[in-house]
């Protein structure tokens, strides 16, 4: 089993986008999606390949790999003994912000 770690900014945006849903669609929309998007992301520490490769980060040294929750993209590396989650995108935005990693 492997720690899941959280990036500042991955939490950031993870906060940002469940108060955006609380706004426009309401607290229990926002609870499912920030439950599905806390589950799919608990299953990395049994399983840390479980995601693609994300194809617009092979430049990168490391190997960013994804999971999809409801519209969002969900980037993360895998280390020795860790997963870091480094992005929470909404799947609407352009797909070349993601390069930025």
């Amino acid at each position: 089993m492997v720690k899941i770690i959280w990036t500042n900014r991955a939490f950031s945006q993870l906060e940002r986008a469940i108060k955006y849903i609380k706004e426009e669609r309401g607290v229990s929309y926002a609870s499912i999606v920030l439950d599905k998007i806390i589950k799919s992301t608990s299953l990395l520490s049994h399983q840390p390949q479980l995601g693609p490769i994300e194809p617009l980060l092979k430049h990168k040294k490391s190997e960013y790999r994804y999971l999809i929750a409801f519209a969002y993209k969900i980037i993360y590396k895998v280390n020795e003994d860790k997963v870091v989650i480094s992005r929470v995108f909404h799947t609407s935005r352009s797909p070349e912000k993601l390069k930025g990693v």
